[in-house]
C-alpha cells in the first residue's frame, strides 16, 4: 500500500522537524515544505488514472469537455489551496493562511459560474 510509505515519510519528517525546531526552526519549516511538496507531487501523479476514467465518463454521457475541464481545475485549486494554507499554518502565519483560503474560494466560485449557469438554466426549463 502506497499510503503506508507516505505516512512513514511524513512521520519521519515530522519527528525530524520537531528535533530541528529547537535549534533551526527555519530548517524545520523548509524540511516540512519540501516533504509536503514531494508527497503532493506523488499524489498528483496517481490522479492521472482517475482523470482518464472521468474523461471516459464525460464522453459517454455527453458532458461538454469545457465543463469537465472546469471541474478538474476547481478540484486542483481546492487541493493546492489547502496545501498552501497548511504551509502558512505551519509557519504560524494564520492571517496569511486565511487569505490563501479566501483566494482559493474566490477562484473556485469564479470558475463555477459557467457550471452554475447551466444548472440554473436546466432547472428553469424543468419548471412549468
Amino acid at each position: 500500500m502506497e499510503i503506508l510509505s507516505v505516512i512513514g515519510i511524513a512521520t519521519i519528517t515530522a519527528l525530524l522537524a520537531v528535533l530541528l525546531n529547537r535549534e533551526k526552526p527555519e530548517l524545520a519549516l523548509l524540511l516540512g515544505l519540501a516533504t509536503g511538496t514531494m508527497i503532493l507531487m506523488f499524489a498528483m501523479t496517481r490522479l492521472a488514472g482517475v482523470i482518464s476514467v472521468f474523461e471516459g465518463l464525460a464522453e459517454r454521457t455527453g458532458v461538454d469537455r469545457q465543463y469537465f475541464a472546469l471541474l478538474l481545475k476547481i478540484i486542483a485549486i481546492a487541493y493546492i489551496t489547502e496545501f498552501g494554507a497548511q504551509v502558512c499554518h505551519d509557519a504560524r502565519q494564520e492571517a496569511l493562511a486565511s487569505t490563501v483560503e479566501l483566494a482559493g474560494k474566490a477562484l473556485i466560485l469564479l470558475l463555477a459560474v459557467p457550471i452554475l449557469t447551466v444548472v440554473f438554466e436546466l432547472t428553469l426549463k424543468l419548471l412549468p
